[in-house]
């Protein structure tokens, strides 16, 4: 039974039990709180790291298309050339076939 005397001693345990029962719902809620906003921040950096590699991931397709361009510039270049190149010897061979047929055609010199 209580009496007067445990009456403090009780009233002084129940006292620590709420504080300690407000106290923990109280922690688990800043406990809660902290996960939440540790979540966002995962969140965050995720959706950071997901556009850097975007972007990233825009620039080397843009930088492949680019030499891509410079690498099929230069080859048109070098087929132009090759068949500048190819219409020079045909030229030659027609004049060394044109010098040889009118040496052919000359008197032998004395």
């Amino acid at each position: 039974m209580i009496n007067k005397d445990n009456a403090p001693v009780l009233l002084g345990m129940a006292a620590i039990v709420v504080t300690l029962g407000i106290g923990t719902c109280s922690t688990n809620v800043r406990i809660d709180d902290g996960f939440t906003s540790m979540n966002l921040r995962i969140d965050d950096t995720n959706r950071r790291m997901d556009d850097g590699f975007n972007n990233l991931q825009r620039q080397i397709d843009d930088t492949n298309r680019r030499m891509d361009d410079g690498f099929n510039n230069v080859n048109r270049r070098i087929d132009d050339t090759n068949q500048r190149i190819d219409d020079i010897q045909e030229d030659v061979r027609e004049l060394r076939t044109m010098l040889f047929e009118t040496l052919k055609d000359a008197p032998p010199a004395n």
